[in-house]
This record gives structure tokens, sequence and C-alpha cells, in this order.
């Protein structure tokens, strides 16, 4: 059975240290924790998630795509980007002023 390169300990899976080469056990598994040789290029690899993006084509900061555009973000309430509110209210107010026109053409009021 495969031995802890740190500690000695009895490792059924050990894990394979990319930096130095040695088997370690579940508790000296990372870097930090088995004084590794190559700590400074352990710290220089970014951590797992960092610079992914979901969506927006799948492409992430690891390449596989083009870049993606930043999304911008939506104003809250009423005024939205996309919602026609002022051309709505104009096309109201003329036919307010149209039908109170006929109304005082004919005598109604």
């Amino acid at each position: 059975m495969p031995r802890c390169d740190f500690c000695g300990k009895n490792v059924a899976l050990p894990f394979h240290c990319p930096y130095c080469g040695k088997d370690f056990c579940d508790e000296h598994r990372l870097p930090p924790n088995h004084a590794c040789a190559n700590l400074a290029a352990w710290k220089k690899t970014p951590a797992p998630g960092v610079g992914i993006r979901y969506g927006a084509g799948g492409v992430s900061a690891y390449g596989s795509g083009g870049s993606v555009a930043a999304k911008t973000k939506k104003p809250a309430g009423l005024f939205r980007a996309g919602v026609p509110y002022f051309k709505i209210a104009i096309a109201i107010i003329v036919i307010l002023i149209a039908v109170l026109a006929y109304l005082g053409l004919t005598g109604a009021i």
C-alpha cells in the first residue's frame, strides 16, 4: 500500500502533487500542507472557477471561443431600456386632446 511522502501514513488512494511529483494522503494533498518545493508555482495558478463565465456563448477566460461582451445592468423601475413608455404617454395625450377637441366642436361639452 502506498504511503504519504510527508507523514508516512498508509493511503489506499494517494493524491499525486503535479508540482513536486510526490504522493500524499488527503490531509497533506495541497502544496501548502506538505511544504511543496514548487509552492510559488501553485500560488500563481487561478483558483477553480475564477474567470469562468457560463452563458453568453459558453466561453471562459481560459479560451475556447472569443471574447465576451460585458453585460450592461438594466435600470430598475418603470423606465427600462426597450420599453417605449414615453411614446405610449404621448399617444395617450394626443388621443385625449383629439377626443376633447371633437367633443368641443360638437357642443357636447
